[in-house]
């Protein structure tokens, strides 16, 4: 998947599309940073405790963070360069119109599920930093970590809604 982050295979979207290209390439990057700061922080955390019987104070807490962050963060990419499982042994013989038709459908729920999802974790965010809610060892308040999972799945959304047009031109053509 790194090599589909850095190459440069030349303009495949022009306009909005290079805008959406673009943030979708930075979420992966910020899910694959938070993958890496997860495996040092329990790297450090594990050798602490072993060597130096000094474990890292909250470490399952920032942890549980950063997986949240990780995989909400890597939807909008897999999204994007359709990564995602498609179950084509009904559809493998079809004519290219009605599998760019069922593929719009699948996009149009993906969507509406990805913007109810965002709307949700906004609406959960909010509370939480209305309740004043943080984490029982380094007492974090929670709802910051909410933040780029509302837009990771806002940006899941409209990469998906983007992916519907470019199916309708498919189903045109």
């Amino acid at each position: 998947m790194a090599e589909l982050l850095l190459s440069d295979s030349g303009p495949r979207h022009r306009g909005f599309g290079l805008v959406l290209d673009a943030l979708c390439k930075l979420f992966a990057l910020g899910s694959g940073l938070s993958l890496l700061a997860m495996a040092v922080m329990s790297l450090w955390s594990i050798v602490g405790r072993t060597f130096f019987d000094a474990a890292l104070l909250g470490d399952f807490e920032i942890v549980q963070f950063l997986c949240a962050l990780a995989v909400s963060m890597g939807l909008p990419y897999a999204q994007w360069v359709n990564g995602n499982v498609i179950v084509d042994f009904f559809t493998n013989n079809a004519p290219a119109r009605l599998n760019a038709l069922l593929d719009a459908i699948a996009r149009l729920i993906m969507a509406c599920f990805s913007g109810l999802i965002a709307w949700r974790l906004y609406v959960g965010l909010l509370e939480l930093k209305d309740n004043g809610d943080a984490s029982m060892m380094l007492e974090i308040q929670t709802w910051w970590a909410y933040w780029p999972m509302v837009l990771s799945f806002a940006l899941l959304a409209v990469a998906t809604l983007y992916g519907i047009l470019e199916n309708l031109k498919k189903i045109k053509s």
